[in-house]
Order: structure tokens, then C-alpha cells, then sequence
């Protein structure tokens, strides 16, 4: 089943743009009269018909509609870009796949990559999050600094990716509240000044593993033990 993204399913008909439109039209060939599935990644699923295409955009004609309450548990993903392109976008399509909700790029002392292609980072985690059905698609946050970050308050359950002998593990946790941050730093790991400040902040320090993991590797393990125990 391939599904399409249409911004604003709202009304009796929407439209296809862009590169939904190149992907419907141009590689699998659809034309008028055909049915299609199509999602506006905010919990609503649609069904309908192609009417009308010109060179730029299609026309649908909504069928049928169904919608999905959102789910109860969030989770929150900080995380310290690696410097290599491929792996952050590898970052990005699994945490999406396995179910992180938000992602946010992290600034630190040790950060290897300071820009992010925010376009194609958006577009990266729509892909994924349409190929795993997912009826709401996370977002992308931008970058924040450990400052800015430990600055805000939120009613979350805080945490800390960073190995130490007295830390919990993760996954003997349990959620006190409905969304969760957690903080995944770079390869070089968090300055001393910048754990010391999350833990001012109430981060509390989880071991994930007692190898050192990949920033990559950290982030869809984290991703996966917090939907593990019950974000």
C-alpha cells in the first residue's frame, strides 16, 4: 500500500504537490480516475480519486475519510548530529520508524556537525513515517544549545544517555509522566560542565549500554527502549 501526503484533507477535495505529485503522476504513472490513499500526517486517512491533473499538481477528490486520536505516550529525541551526512539521515529514518514523536538536533561543546539541512531532514522523516503508516509524522525541531535546552521546564520525564556505574538502566524505568526528553550527546560524549548542568536540571542519567555506542546507535536504542517501557 503506498500512501500519499496532502497537506489539507479538511475538505471534499485535495491536492497533490510537489514531490507527492512527481512520485504519484511522474514514477507510478497515475491518472485520472484512479484511486489513492493519501494522509495529512495529522491523523487523518483518505481515500480518493484523481480528477484532475496539470503539469505541477493533482486534484483528488476525497471519498472516504477516517481519523486516528493521537497516541498517549510521546517521546522527545535531543540528539548531537553526527558529522557524516548518511548516518544522521540513517538516524533520522529508524528513530521515525521505531516511533520517536520529536527530534531536535543538539549543540555541544563536542557537536561534530553545526548545520543541518532542514528541508530534506523534514522531508526524510515524512518519508519514513508514511512507509511505516504512521497516521501522525514527528517533527523536527531545529537545533538548541545544552543552555537554551536546561533552561525550559515541561511536565516530561527528563533523561540523560550516559554511562556511569550508579546509573540506572533505562529500561528498568517507569514512565511518571506521558511524554519523555531524553539526550543523546556526540561520540566525544557531554563536556563535564554540560552533564553538570543537566543534572542541575533534574536529567536523570540512564545507561543504555555498557558498550560505547555510536551517536546513531544510541539514538534508535534509546527510541526503542522508552517505547519498550510504555511512552
Amino acid at each position: 500500500m503506498i500512501l500519499f501526503f496532502a497537506k489539507d484533507l479538511t475538505g471534499s477535495q485535495a491536492l497533490l504537490q510537489e514531490d507527492e505529485y512527481q512520485h504519484c503522476i511522474k514514477v507510478l504513472r497515475h491518472k485520472s480516475g484512479d484511486i489513492i490513499e493519501l494522509t495529512d500526517g495529522n491523523g487523518t486517512r483518505a481515500q480518493g480519486t484523481l480528477i484532475d491533473i496539470n503539469k505541477r499538481e493533482a486534484l483528488i477528490s476525497i471519498d472516504q475519510k477516517t481519523h486516528t486520536e493521537p497516541p498517549s505516550g510521546k517521546i522527545h529525541l535531543y540528539v548531537a548530529p553526527p558529522k557524516n551526512r548518511t548516518r544522521w539521515e540513517w538516524l533520522l529514518e529508524k528513530s521515525v520508524e521505531l516511533g520517536v514523536d520529536t527530534i531536535t538536533a543538539l549543540n555541544t561543546a563536542r557537536t561534530e556537525r553545526s548545520r543541518i539541512n532542514e528541508d530534506r531532514t523534514h522531508k526524510i522523516m515524512r518519508s519514513a513515517a508514511m512507509q511505516s503508516l504512521r497516521p501522525y509524522h514527528p517533527r523536527y525541531m531545529g537545533q538548541i544549545s545544552i543552555a537554551d535546552l536546561v533552561s525550559r521546564t515541561a511536565d516530561t520525564d527528563t533523561y540523560l544517555a550516559h554511562y556511569a556505574a550508579h546509573h540506572p538502566r533505562l529500561t528498568d524505568l517507569k514512565p511518571h509522566q506521558k511524554e519523555a526528553q531524553i539526550l543523546v550527546g556526540p561520540e566525544g560524549d557531554f563536556s563535564p560542565e554540560e552533564l553538570q548542568s543537566c543534572q542541575d536540571a533534574g536529567y536523570i542519567g540512564v545507561n543504555i549500554s555498557a558498550n560505547r555506542l555510536r551517536t546513531e546507535t544510541a539514538a534508535i536504542t534509546v527510541v526503542t527502549y522508552l517505547k519498550l517501557i510504555g511512552y
